[in-house]
């Protein structure tokens, strides 16, 4: 039997994508206990804690064949790529910082100094949907590369192994939704379904469109970048989002909320590595 044409394939993609949407749903609900919501955004900085870990394992899963003492014979390659992967990191990481001074501040102050999540340490000075925006955006970064995984994988001829990563990334991804809305629930904001499909585009389309660009043309070193955007991107929001639940009062249970996380995201990206992806 032949393999899926291109369309399917992209099909694919976009199916692996948007089951962030799964996640997403759960938006238009509210919560009531403050406790509750200090949880429920710590399950989800856990998840995005695994998304990190995810993001490090697959960009050392292209640099380690590499390096000699791993049977490699490519040491120079090697070091060129941990460069490449650092500098997607410190750039990822840094480049969200300066759009929230250059932007999201701003818009905070002409909304009347927006302060709706108090820190420890110091006040939270954005709104809780902008830091969701942000949080989607480093998702879509790590999801450009799971696009890519799979577009690269049929056009390689491994339908078996594309399906694979299909299923596992539908299945890890459907997690991801409920990490972009850690900041609203915390604040016990109600998200719209507009915004919800808005988060929805930017975090869970990378996958499509890196199926698009891994069918055609697949390369190491453009997803060992995207991998380091990625991993400085998801570096930044988990600490803008674990600030505010780290407060005394509400400390053990963001200490479970964040464990449980991290644990759900390992367990939904089992089924990739069981596949033998």
């Amino acid at each position: 039997m032949s393999g899926p044409t291109e369309a399917q394939v992209l099909a694919l993609g976009a199916f692996a994508g948007f089951t962030i949407f799964l996640g997403l749903l759960y938006g238009l609900r509210r919560t009531a206990s403050p406790k509750a919501r200090a949880f429920l955004s710590a399950l989800a900085a856990g998840i995005l804690l695994f998304l990190f870990y995810d993001v490090l394992n697959n960009a050392t899963g292209l640099i380690d064949p590499l390096v000699p003492a791993h049977g490699g014979a490519n040491g120079t390659l090697a070091l060129v790529y941990v460069g490449l992967l650092l500098f997607g990191w410190s750039f990822g990481f840094l480049s969200l910082g300066a759009f929230e001074r250059a932007y999201l501040r701003r818009r905070a102050a002409r909304e009347g100094g927006v302060r709706v999540l108090e820190g420890p340490s110091r006040p939270f000075p954005l709104d809780p949907m902008a830091v969701s925006t942000l949080i989607a955006l480093g998702i879509g970064l790590h999801n450009f590369s799971e696009g890519l995984a799979i577009g690269t994988a049929y056009a390689g001829g491994a339908v078996a192994v594309g399906t694979v990563l299909v299923v596992g990334f539908a299945a890890h991804n459907s997690t991801e939704g409920f990490g972009i809305l850690g900041p609203g629930l915390l604040a016990d904001r109600r998200y719209s379904a507009r915004r919800l499909v808005a988060l929805g585009l930017v975090g869970g389309g990378p996958t499509f469109l890196g199926t698009l660009v891994g069918s055609v043309l697949y390369s190491v070193p453009l997803s060992i970048l995207f991998y380091g955007l990625a991993a400085g991107a998801i570096v930044y929001v988990v600490l803008e989002m674990l600030r505010p639940v780290m407060a005394r009062e509400t400390r053990e249970v963001a200490g479970l909320g964040i464990v449980v996380g991290f644990v759900l995201g390992f367990v939904t990206d089992v089924v990739v590595t069981f596949g033998g992806a």
